[in-house]
C-alpha cells in the first residue's frame, strides 16, 4: 500500500506536492487546481498482482496529458464514477462522469480530465499488456464502454473491490482477487469493443476466480448460499453449480471446508485464546458446537478441544491435513 496523504505537509508546500503526484500517477504534462491555497489531496494504492486499485480523496483539478507517452509501459484507468461533477475527454469523446457507471482512460496517451469540487473517487489500474488486447481493440472499446453489455456487472465488481480489499491481509487472495479482476476487465473491453469471441473466453476464465474471492470473503455471512452467490454474479444457480462441478467441487461440503479451516486458524490464535470454542465456530457460521466438532474431527482427525490444545503445546498448523479446497 502507497499513496499521498497532503494533510502532513505545511499548506504552503500542498500545492506543489499534489502536482508532482499527479505528473507521476497520472502520467499528467500538465496539471492546474481549482484552488491553489486550499488544494488538498490523499491517495491510497492497493497492489492486486498485476493490478493496483487506487482510492483518490481530492480538491478540483484539471489533467492534461498532450502527447503520447513513450517512458514507461501503457496503463489503462478504469474510474469508477462517483457523485462529484467531472469529464474525461480522449480521442474526441468526451464522456461526463455518472455514479457507479465506469469510464476507461488510456493513461500513456493524450487526455484531459476535469473534477470540480471536492471529489472522493476510486480506479483501477491496468498494465494494458496484461489485457492480451490489441491496442485497436481497447482504443475501440471506450465510445461504448458506458452502455456496453458488462457495464452493470463490472461497475458492480469494481465497487466490490473498493469494500474489501481494503480490509484484506493475505497477499494470496488479494492476487487472487486481481487476476479475476483482469479477466473481467478483459471481457468488459472486449464485449464494448464488439468482440463476441473474447468476450465469450473471458467471462469464462474470470467466472470461477471471482466466485471464489465472492465466497472466502462472505464465509462469515450466515446468509451465504447458493441464491446470494448467484445473484452477486448475475448468473443463474443453475450455471453456478455448472461451473463448480467443471472444478470438482460441491457448493455445500466447499463452504464448510472453508468454514472449518476459518475456524481452525483461529482456534490456533493467540489472540482468539480469550474466546469460547462455542463462540469461535457461531462466528464462522457453525450454530450447532455439536455438528461443529463431529465436521471439524471428520476434517482433522482431532476435536476442536484437542487442536487448540495441542498448539498451545508447540504443534504448529502445518502438522494437521487441512480439508479439501
Amino acid at each position: 500500500m502507497q499513496g499521498l496523504d497532503t494533510s502532513v505537509l505545511p499548506r504552503r508546500d500542498r500545492a506543489e506536492a499534489i502536482v508532482t503526484h499527479l505528473r507521476e500517477i497520472a502520467l499528467a504534462s500538465r496539471v492546474r487546481l481549482e484552488d491553489p491555497p486550499h488544494a488538498f489531496m490523499s491517495t491510497t494504492v492497493y497492489e492486486m498482482g498485476d493490478l493496483q486499485l487506487v482510492h483518490l480523496h481530492r480538491s478540483g483539478l484539471f489533467i492534461d496529458v498532450d502527447r503520447e507517452r513513450d517512458d514507461g509501459p501503457a496503463v489503462l484507468a478504469m474510474m469508477l464514477g462517483a457523485r462529484d461533477v467531472g469529464t474525461r475527454e480522449q480521442f474526441g469523446h468526451v464522456i461526463e462522469q455518472h455514479p457507479g457507471v465506469v469510464d476507461m482512460i488510456e493513461l500513456h496517451r493524450p487526455h484531459r480530465s476535469r473534477s470540480y469540487g471536492i471529489g472522493d473517487n476510486w480506479c483501477l489500474k491496468i498494465p494494458s499488456e496484461a489485457l492480451a488486447l490489441p491496442a485497436a481493440t481497447i482504443t475501440r472499446a471506450r465510445p461504448a464502454l458506458g452502455t456496453g453489455p458488462l457495464q452493470r456487472i463490472y461497475a458492480s465488481h469494481l465497487a466490490m473491490l473498493t469494500e474489501l480489499v481494503p480490509g484484506l491481509e493475505h497477499e494470496r487472495v488479494v492476487t487472487d482477487l486481481g487476476h479475476a479482476t483482469l479477466a473481467l476487465s478483459r471481457a468488459v473491453i472486449s464485449a464494448a469493443a464488439g468482440d463476441e469471441a473474447t468476450t465469450r473466453e473471458a467471462m469464462h476464465a474470470s467466472l470461477w476466480p471471482r466466485i471464489e474471492v465472492f465466497v472466502r470473503e462472505h464465509l462469515r455471512d450466515p446468509e451465504l448460499g447458493p441464491q446470494m452467490i448467484a445473484s452477486a454474479h448475475h448468473i443463474s444457480v443453475r450455471l453456478l453449480y455448472r461451473v463448480l462441478a467443471d472444478v470438482g467441487l460441491q457448493l455445500e461440503q466447499w463452504v464448510i471446508d472453508q468454514r472449518l479451516e476459518g475456524a481452525r486458524q483461529e482456534l490456533a490464535s493467540p489472540a482468539s485464546r480469550h474466546r469460547t470454542i462455542a463462540g469461535i465456530a457461531f462466528s464462522w457460521g457453525f450454530a450447532n458446537p455439536s455438528f461443529f466438532s463431529n465436521r471439524f474431527h471428520h476434517a482433522f482427525g482431532t476435536t476442536p478441544r484437542e487442536w487448540r490444545a495441542r498448539h498451545g503445546s508447540g504443534l504448529q498448523a502445518a502438522d494437521v491435513p487441512r480439508p479439501g479446497r
